[in-house]
């Protein structure tokens, strides 16, 4: 009989979730930074404070995971502080092959802080959640969400809040949509690139 369960991210799964991510975004920036920049960037989630990893486990298969943070602006500046050679480093392939195209974004990666919307204190990162494409309808999403709102909430936060593509992008809207997220802004990057910023209040 096969078993669904989340549970937090351990050191070994880090490999899983890099694996995921890389089949659940491909042609995202990110992804395209190579495995072991996002091995970095996961195992900074698993190992800060303000970190919260989790995985969706099928019999010790990893199919799903959501990370993020509950302090975005303090997690985002320490991890570049500890990593910043790490991350440099992991882009260096990236970087040598597409310099024009990678290292502006990459040094405007490394001064990300979460944009947190300004009005609200209190507020966690939903940072990133993919599931494997072969489960989709299974509602693993959906209880990954779950499980990430309900630490927040534990917590003592009011807020989680996240950011996603505007265009091409209607499944994952629809989502989060009909999870208790509305839209507080709407974010329009350099290269044209409209990004819609959810946020969804404790109930």
């Amino acid at each position: 009989m096969v078993s669904t369960r989340v549970r937090p991210a351990r050191a070994d799964d880090i490999e899983s979730i890099v694996a995921l991510h890389t089949h659940a975004f491909p042609g995202f920036f990110l992804t395209t930074l190579g495995r072991r920049f996002l091995f970095e960037l996961y195992r900074g989630f698993l190992q800060a404070p303000s970190g919260r990893l989790f995985v969706a486990d099928v019999d010790g298969e990893i199919i799903g995971f959501a990370a993020g943070t509950l302090a975005p602006e303090q997690f985002f500046r320490n991890l570049v502080l500890a990593r910043w050679f790490a991350f440099a480093w992991a882009a260096l392939r990236a970087a040598t092959r597409h310099p024009h195209a990678v290292i502006p974004r990459l040094v405007a990666a490394l001064g990300y802080r979460g944009e947190r919307p300004r009005r609200l204190s209190g507020a966690a990162l939903l940072s990133s959640i993919a599931v494997d494409p072969r489960t989709t309808r299974a509602g693993i999403g959906s209880v990954l969400l779950t499980a990430y709102c309900e630490e927040v909430w534990k917590q003592h936060l009011q807020y989680v809040y996240l950011m996603t593509d505007r265009d091409v992008n209607e499944p994952a809207n629809r989502f989060y949509l009909r999870h208790g997220f509305t839209v507080e802004s709407e974010i329009r990057r350099r290269n044209g690139r409209i990004m819609v910023r959810y946020v969804r209040p404790r109930c």
